[in-house]
């Protein structure tokens, strides 16, 4: 993760504190679960970085997504499955009929 990264990120974080109603689109009670589910994710996953790195490290990376979701209170999956209940099916234009006999 480079620097600008994680300015933007705690950016977000800052904004999101400011002005909750803009970014929320979780509950209160998925965002305990979130946060206290991501806070022992991450501590698991740091602690047996080590020992399991792989797994260490998703645990870490699932953790902080799941943190960052409860400490927010905006979870961008939620918003993208949002948008795409939202996008309209493309019309159907029918310009020429054909009647057909039966054989």
């Amino acid at each position: 993760m480079t620097n600008e990264n994680l300015n933007t990120a705690l950016n977000n974080v800052r904004e999101a504190w400011k002005y909750p109603e803009l970014f929320q689109n979780t509950s209160r009670s998925e965002r305990i679960l979130s946060g206290a589910v991501g806070t022992y994710l991450l501590v698991k996953g740091i602690t047996s970085l080590f020992s399991h790195p792989v797994i260490g490290l998703t645990g870490a990376a699932i953790g902080a997504g799941l943190l960052y979701r409860g400490i927010t209170g905006y979870c961008p999956m939620r918003d993208l499955a949002e948008q795409q209940d939202e996008l309209a099916p493309d019309e159907i234009i029918i310009k020429d009929s054909y009647l057909v006999e039966d054989l």
